[in-house]
């Protein structure tokens, strides 16, 4: 069996803001996970794989789309490309795996053969894994491979923001209307995070279709939320120096436009 195991750093350019279900008041935390150190167990924030798989999937359905030229018609479709979908009861009769539907799927769309997705009764599993982002402190030593003096809290701050109250509340006349300053927890610019990638028996044209999707999130370099505000925007240091070109990749997509696009279709419209 064949197994990739890609490391790297995600160096924090500016504040990162991944928030977890905690909220006290009109503060919300980062998302934090608990591990066990020395005789204790302490919670740390992280930023959660999940969230960096969903950003990546989007990034890269969105690209084969634009590369082909096709438009997503059907819902359901589109959800099992840019979110992974979900299964569905379907008729006894259309409830046989189509196999010869699923090796065609592993052939011609790439993104979604690493990514995996459900689909009516298809059920296609991902061949890539995508790691936590550990943030390098000195809480977590023992677990990763570079160490620090520093802890944790030297890398914390918090970023403030205005909400406005509904303007379909009725307010009496020049009566002056609410505005609540509430506040949330970020990792500052400088924050140095490991994180991992592993490719499970995957072809050349995915390891090749990886390093292209490594390309693209340089091109739009963000984790977390509240980008559109400046927040997320990180480096990205990964060894890929054993991966084929993202040209492979590439070169395929351009040379089998018109089978990738029939496949889309046939999908697109439930057949």
């Amino acid at each position: 069996m064949k197994t990739i195991r890609i490391e790297g750093f995600l160096i924090a350019k500016s504040p990162i803001f991944h928030g977890g279900d905690e909220k006290t008041g009109s503060e919300t935390m980062l998302r934090r996970m608990k591990f066990f150190v020395g005789d204790k167990i302490i919670e740390i924030p992280y930023i959660s794989g999940n969230a960096i798989r969903g950003y990546l999937r989007r990034l890269v359905m969105q690209d084969l789309l634009e590369r082909v030229g096709y438009e997503i018609k059907n819902l359901k479709f589109y959800h099992a490309l840019f979110s992974g979908g979900v299964l569905e009861t379907v008729e006894e009769k259309a409830g046989t795996l189509d196999l010869e539907l699923r090796k065609q799927i592993r052939d011609l769309l790439i993104p979604v053969s690493v990514f995996g997705f459900a689909y009516k009764n298809q059920v296609l599993e991902g061949k890539l894994v995508v790691g936590h982002a550990l943030p390098i402190c000195r809480e977590l030593n023992d677990y990763l491979p570079e160490q620090t003096d520093k802890s944790i809290y030297e890398f914390l701050d918090w970023e403030f923001a205005t909400r406005h109250e509904d303007i379909k509340t009725e307010k009496k006349e020049k009566e002056p209307k609410v505005q609540m300053i509430y506040r949330y927890e970020v990792f500052i610019p400088g924050t140095k995070f490991y994180h991992h990638f592993v490719l499970m028996d995957t072809t050349e044209i995915e390891d090749s279709f990886f390093v292209h999707m490594l390309n693209l999130w340089n091109t739009r370099n963000f984790v977390g939320g509240r980008s559109s505000t400046g927040l997320g925007e990180v480096e990205l240091r990964y060894n890929i120096d054993n991966l084929p070109s993202a040209k492979i990749y590439l070169d395929f997509i351009q040379n089998n436009k018109d089978k990738i696009v029939a496949l889309l279709r046939r999908l697109d419209e439930g057949k």
